[in-house]
């Protein structure tokens, strides 16, 4: 998250928090001033309650003695009852000497006031029983009506005070009401901003994710575009290449001499390092589209070596190139042969084209045997070239990126090699690390993870094979006479096809496009039929259907595809396109041989269950 959103995620926070903080402590200030304002209620009342009670005592007093004074001396009782209440009730005054000094002087008045007033009472009341004769009705009333008049201020004052109390705690709570309000109204025009912007910022990433989709699905449309256009490219570039290899195949297995030989050997070395770069082109193109699949099974780590060996270079006074396999490394593991000899092939590669003089060496050992079986299988390649300098080094395993990229630069190559070893290393679960000093030569280490195969009768090595121009067997078709049908638009595949096939005793049929391959079809019978994948009018994969549906066989004829799509995808849409096997363009004839030989035996038992049914 950026900074500035950050900053504004804090201060809705803050903003929030510090409204909730004025909700919750006005919350705590009214349970606080509402308890002090009940105490002080709780206390006015009670007082002014015993000043009425007081006051009330007060007038009972004066009226009993008015009817004694009025001869009715039944109510001496009540005075003295009245006189006794009136004892009790002014208990509470001593109290109000906490006051003021004001209210002390006041209180001290009333006190005096009560005690000759109740002195006089019980003066009289004695008087009363001594003599049996009734007070007059004015002796000392001025006394008796003193302390009910110093009383009533007392009285008003609680009263109004108390009045007061009951008024200010109204605007309090007015107040406080007030206040929830205003702050709640804020709380809401907050949550409405806050919602709008949410909002906005929410209509703002929804575009935002709109581009990014409607970006990759460019992107996406982009790749396939890509994708589509290097399959195309790899068909119209693998298709002439097909010809200048299989032609100069076949011409290396004719009569030459000896120069004509040196000639055929460069054209065709040309045509394979040609080859090499297209592959490097697609590989990386695989790569990128996650289409690369590795192909594992169990390998002869040492026989992959020594294979590999075969390809390179003989050494020379000027260079020895040499390998070491250590006596710990198992003879069979579970990897992939084909890549593991790729990126073997790269690194060797790139340590001949920077070393003109000295060795070099590939080491394999074992690294680390781990419990749950795994193998860190090693490698190294060691060289005494030119080296690298150590700001260039990051730069090695960037695709279409030369270490030396100025204009002079006296190397060649895509730059692609070594991108495609170190994803390849990736994909085995493996690190590359690489060392180097100017001058004195690199050292290129990386492992792979992979497991130990028991060597058993079941185990199925997984070898490439072997770089050789394979004479091709001429009494094949004496062995295995078959009807054979070639379809491909290209008349240079075409002939080399019909002349493969007559290098081996075979004659055979052919067809520009899958429409006239299954016409031809329909008119003989064939055993083995070569198909393009890509032709007009009507491509391999529709015209194999269409002969599966004339047949209504799908074993036989044998169908055989032949195409240069390289983006690995081609085999699976063969096969489900009802062909039985695949041959890649550039073809070698020895594949030819070597597909013949796979299947003539299975079709040579076909024709004599056939035969055997319809003699029967």
């Amino acid at each position: 998250m950026s900074s500035p959103a950050l900053k504004q995620l804090f201060l809705n926070f803050a903003i929030k928090l510090s409204l909730t903080l004025i909700l919750i402590s006005s919350g705590i200030y009214l349970i606080i001033t509402n308890n002090d304002s009940a105490k002080y209620l709780d206390q006015k009342e009670q007082r002014l309650a015993s000043l009425i009670t007081l006051s009330k005592t007060l007038e009972q007093c004066r009226q009993a003695y008015w009817q004694i004074a009025s001869s009715n001396p039944a109510k001496v009782d009540s005075l003295k009852s009245y006189l006794s209440d009136l004892s009790k009730n002014k208990s509470f005054l001593p109290k109000y000497l906490n006051d003021t000094e004001q209210s002390k002087s006041k209180v001290k008045s009333i006190l005096n006031g009560l005690e000759r007033e109740e002195s006089f009472y019980r003066k009289q009341l004695d008087l009363v029983v001594e003599t049996g004769v009734s007070p007059s009705m004015s002796a000392n009333f001025g006394e008796i009506m003193v302390t009910q008049g110093a009383l009533f201020p007392f009285l008003k004052a609680d009263a109004e005070d108390l009045q007061a109390k009951d008024q200010q705690n109204a605007k309090l709570h007015q107040n406080l009401a007030y206040l929830v309000i205003g702050v709640g109204m804020l709380i809401l025009i907050m949550n409405s901003l806050i919602y709008y912007k949410s909002r906005k910022a929410l209509r703002k990433q929804i575009v935002h994710e709109k581009e990014i989709y409607n970006a990759k699905l460019a992107a996406q449309l982009a790749n396939n575009a890509k994708s589509e256009y290097l399959a195309m490219i790899s068909h119209e570039i693998r298709t002439p290449m097909n010809g200048v290899l299989g032609m100069s195949n076949l011409l290396l297995q004719g009569t030459l001499s000896d120069e004509q030989k040196d000639y055929a050997k460069t054209i065709h070395h040309s045509a394979e390092s040609l080859l090499r770069i297209v592959n490097d082109v697609l590989d990386f193109s695989k790569i990128e589209a996650g289409k690369i699949q590795l192909n594992y099974a169990a390998v002869d780590i040492r026989n992959l070596v020594e294979e590999l060996f075969d390809m390179m270079p003989i050494s020379t006074d000027q260079l020895q190139i040499n390998f070491i396999v250590d006596d710990n490394v198992p003879r069979f593991v579970h990897t992939d042969a084909f890549r593991l000899k790729q990126i073997l092939f790269n690194f060797l590669s790139n340590a001949k084209k920077f070393t003109s003089e000295g060795n070099i060496t590939l080491e394999c050992r074992v690294i680390e045997k781990e419990e749950n079986g795994d193998i860190r299988l090693g490698f190294s390649i060691k060289d005494t070239g030119i080296g690298i300098a150590e700001e260039r080094i990051k730069l090695l395993f960037k695709p279409f990126v030369q270490v030396d990229q100025t204009s002079v630069r006296r190397y060649g190559g895509t730059g692609l090699g070594l991108n495609i070893a170190y994803n390849l290393i990736s994909m085995m679960s493996g690190k590359v690390k690489v060392s180097s000093e100017v001058g004195k030569g690199s050292i290129f280490t990386f492992f792979i993870v992979t497991k130990e195969v028991q060597q058993t009768k079941s185990v199925k090595q997984t070898l490439v094979p072997k770089k050789e121009n394979k004479v091709l067997d001429k009494a094949l078709s004496g062995a295995y006479p078959l009807r054979i049908l070639a379809v491909d638009d290209n008349e240079i595949n075409l002939m080399l096809i019909t002349k493969t096939l007559s290098k081996l005793g075979y004659s055979c049929q052919k067809a520009s496009n899958g429409q006239l391959a299954l016409d031809l079809v329909k008119q003989e019978d064939f055993d083995l039929i070569f198909m393009d994948m890509q032709m007009p009018i009507m491509d391999g994969t529709v015209a194999t259907t269409e002969i599966r549906k004339h047949y209504r066989i799908y074993e036989y004829p044998v169908v055989i595809a032949l195409t240069a799509n390289a983006l690995g995808d081609g085999r699976d849409k063969c096969l489900e396109a009802g062909m039985q096997d695949f041959i890649a363009k550039p073809f070698k004839p020895a594949e030819i041989e070597e597909v013949i030989k796979k299947w003539a035996p299975k079709i040579t038992v076909h024709h004599r269950k056939t035969q055997s049914i319809s003699l029967s």
